[in-house]
């Protein structure tokens, strides 16, 4: 079965090995002030941009 409403997007696309070395998790978990900027700014890039799929199409 075939949702078009439903996406994927692997959180190593927001978050991945790259960063953990310039942006290491303070406590080996919790992302710090500029991790969670980097995670949001990816996270609009990849879904709330223009070919996203969370796009206003209207």
């Amino acid at each position: 079965m075939h949702d078009p409403n439903l996406h994927y997007l692997d959180g190593r696309e927001l978050y991945g090995a790259v960063d953990f070395e310039e942006l290491p998790l303070p406590d080996q978990l919790h992302p710090d002030a500029a991790a969670h900027r980097r995670i949001g700014e990816r996270f609009h890039r990849f879904v709330l941009t223009a070919d996203g799929p969370f796009a206003d199409r209207s």
